[in-house]
């Protein structure tokens, strides 16, 4: 990837944001846990002044491609600190190989999206995208889309800025309406302990049932979360699980619910996810991040996916469009 970046007529400064998209997505997600211990008006006249653009959108979302896509991003200060709005006009622009004009797509409007704790603040900004052709700054894919986003924040200022996004031809989890890879995921007949499959500190038994495999042999709907609640960089793990599991008793009999931890043995970790082992199903899902959400039909096919925290509402509406309920 990056020798394909050096090679193509991607500018520089262009070539360094798709690098930092592509290598240091973790990096990203806790900077955006970072900046959320700030808050406007609230004792932050003492933080630096860090120079360069006065606003930046810093990129979550990392598995665009060719398609529909869950759009998200976070939008900071120089300083870092969020920008507090409702919403975001993004303006999609593709550049085409070759230095011609950035061709403007049409404009969309994302909706923050507060993560929890309630009231901390904390949040993102979430749209529907379509990329109508690839382009990551690579040989096989040489032009580059960028997005143009506006904001006007509660103080009544103008907020611009412009970000690289890395467009792939096709998605590294897997596509909607393709079939569920067919994981053996931990169960809890397998250990002593579920403190041995799922970091969370509270495990729900019924999470661990079954392995993926199995829950996609029993033709209903299946909804399955691949986080790691201890060990979440962007603290989100663990409020996921909570959603899943209001959503595991309102649906109980009615679709089957997993959790897969992210980590092998996660009770021996002590705190070094980065030298953690993964288990094999993050990379047979093909996840960049974590935490990720998948609803997947009767028939075994994935209808719908969502990275980072989802509400309950959203993934409530997408049960119960698939139950006709």
């Amino acid at each position: 990837m990056l020798s394909n970046l050096r090679r193509s007529n991607v500018p520089a400064a262009a070539r360094l944001v798709i690098c930092r998209l592509v290598l240091f997505p973790a990096l990203i997600a806790l900077l955006l846990a970072l900046t959320a211990c700030f808050s406007p008006g609230a004792g932050n006249d003492d933080i630096p002044d860090l120079g360069g653009p006065q606003y930046s959108a810093l990129m979550v979302s990392s598995d665009l491609a060719k398609g529909s896509n869950r759009l998200i991003f976070a939008l900071v200060d120089r300083n870092n600190v969020p920008v507090s709005a409702d919403t975001a006009t993004v303006v999609p622009m593709y550049s085409p190989p070759g230095g011609a004009d950035p061709e403007l797509k049409e404009a969309i409007t994302a909706h923050f999206l507060s993560w929890p704790p309630e009231g901390s603040g904390r949040g993102v900004f979430v749209a529907e995208i379509e990329f109508d052709i690839a382009g990551d700054a690579t040989r096989q894919h040489p032009g580059l889309w960028e997005l143009k986003v506006s904001a006007t924040d509660s103080d009544g200022d103008s907020v611009e800025a412009t970000t690289a996004v890395r467009v792939a031809a096709i998605p590294a989890t897997p596509g909607i309406g393709t079939p569920a890879p067919r994981s053996v995921t931990p169960t809890l007949d397998q250990v002593d302990d579920l403190a041995e499959i799922s970091s969370d500190p509270n495990p729900d038994p019924g999470f661990y049932q079954l392995s993926v495999a199995e829950a996609l042999d029993e033709e209903v709907p299946l909804v399955v979360l691949f986080s790691t609640p201890a060990f979440c960089v962007s603290a989100t793990c663990g409020p996921q699980l909570e959603v899943l599991q209001n959503l595991k008793e309102r649906y109980d009999g009615k679709a089957n619910f997993i959790h897969v931890e992210v980590f092998e043995d996660p009770h021996l970790i002590e705190g070094n996810r980065f030298a953690a082992k993964k288990v094999p199903a993050v990379d047979e899902w093909g996840l960049p991040s974590e935490p990720w959400t998948f609803v997947v039909d009767q028939d075994g096919l994935v209808q719908a996916k969502f990275e980072q925290f989802t509400p309950e509402s959203l993934l409530d509406e997408t049960l119960s469009r698939l139950l006709g309920i």
